[in-house]
């Protein structure tokens, strides 16, 4: 039962002590008999309401609980290296250097404010949100382990997402190629690095998901891929192959385009049965110049941006490989396909832009063989045009098998 106990004998004279949910004995010294009371009152209220917490606890300092939260949250295995090195630096940068010091008691609802207002200032909405979701879960965290008594993220409101008046005007350069584009962009690439580019772009993959292709995940009898194993670089954890992406709507089948299968099937010359088929060219790091080598996607993408140099589309606002993945989805919409198909292809856990199919949906709708069938012929008939501007900006550049195989997908799209 709680009690007060009077010792006049003390600079405050009153102690409230009552028993907590974890077993022991709390107290707390008051000058006035009244707000020993009151504390007393408050504390029992919230054991009868489950928000009790461990007054003790709640000294502990942020960084202190945030290193027990991290040695938990980042052993989880399915956790993947390029998920940890982002949360590591959000941590590191936005948030232990705000709240590090502080001990937990003192994150008000106030300072949480205080601190999304002084971020989102400074900082893309996304980095924001990043931000500001990592905090939820580690005082989330101490509130479920009765460290303090609610988590003051909850009670503040998350930032709306900027809208850009330019983007509705239609004054933003576009992040991806129109048939034409990709032409001239492939016309500027290194040879070797063709059939990579021309892949991704056809099929919407990731460029982990490219550069992570064994030559076992390619059935050109069924003139598919199977999508499943990634390549990663993740800074200080490392970089490597996971055989699983990180949501499971990544794994999937993707159907390929005829000038896919040409380049895949070049890719595949030489191959061990379980060897990377989208590789690097050697040349470095003791490899010789010809032998088939690991490709990191930063190599990739320094490739990729040098060949968007050359290019000089100055209209568009490249980024980076995901162009070609952004270029895959909006070709796709354009003509017209199911935007759940696209997702599907693509490896979307649901609907874009708020769309969401029900369960219902998501279980009785299936992407039949006609459909497929649709979006190989929407991708061979841009690629058709792509290839036309590759043969006229550069006929010498174009080597006779790459040429060849893109003429043949021009064919059969001008035959539909």
């Amino acid at each position: 039962m709680p009690s007060i106990e009077y010792r006049p004998d003390r600079p405050k004279a009153w102690r409230a002590i009552y028993w907590g949910p974890d077993g022991k004995r709390h107290s707390r010294s008051f000058a006035r008999e009244s707000d020993a009371k009151r504390w007393l009152t408050s504390e029992e209220a919230a054991k009868l309401q489950g928000t009790w917490a461990d007054p003790n606890q709640g000294r502990r300092r942020f960084n202190d609980w945030a290193d027990e939260w991290w040695a938990v949250w980042s052993s989880d295995p399915g956790r993947s290296p390029k998920t940890l090195e982002a949360a590591e630096s959000h941590l590191r940068l936005h948030i232990r250097s705000h709240f590090g010091a502080r001990q937990l008691r003192t994150i008000t609802v106030h300072a949480v404010q205080q601190w999304q207002n002084e971020l989102a200032a400074k900082a893309s909405y996304n980095l924001t949100m990043a931000c500001r979701s990592l905090l939820n879960r580690i005082l989330q965290a101490a509130t479920d382990n009765r460290l303090i008594p609610f988590n003051p993220v909850a009670k503040v409101r998350s930032p709306k997402r900027p809208v850009d008046p330019e983007v509705i005007f239609g004054r933003v350069r576009p992040r991806t190629y129109s048939p034409e584009e990709l032409g001239q962009f492939l016309a500027a690439c290194p040879s070797f690095y063709r059939d990579h580019f021309l892949t991704q772009v056809a099929t919407g993959l990731r460029s982990g998901e490219l550069l992570g292709l064994r030559q076992h995940r390619v059935d050109l009898a069924r003139r598919r891929i199977e999508v499943i194993d990634v390549r990663y670089d993740a800074g200080r954890y490392g970089s490597g192959y996971k055989n699983r992406p990180k949501s499971n709507a990544s794994i999937r089948v993707v159907p390929l385009a005829e000038p896919v299968m040409e380049a895949v099937s070049r890719r595949l010359v030489d191959c061990p049965a379980d060897g990377l088929v989208f590789s690097g060219p050697g040349g470095s790091n003791n490899i010789k110049r010809g032998v088939r080598s690991k490709l990191s996607t930063r190599n990739y993408r320094r490739v990729y941006k040098a060949a968007v140099a050359t290019a000089a589309l100055p209209h568009l606002d490249l980024r980076g490989p995901h162009d070609l993945r952004h270029t895959f989805a909006t070709w796709l919409e354009d003509a017209g396909i199911p935007s759940r198909v696209i997702d599907e292809l693509m490896g979307h856990q649901g609907g874009r832009r708020g769309e969401r199919d029900s369960p219902m949906g998501m279980a009785y709708r299936h992407t039949t063989p006609e459909m497929q069938a649709r979006v190989v012929a929407v991708i061979e008939a841009r690629l058709a045009i792509a290839v036309r501007v590759v043969l006229h900006i550069s006929p010498k550049r174009a080597q006779p098998p790459w040429q060849h195989s893109l003429a043949l997908g021009q064919e059969r799209a001008d035959l539909r």
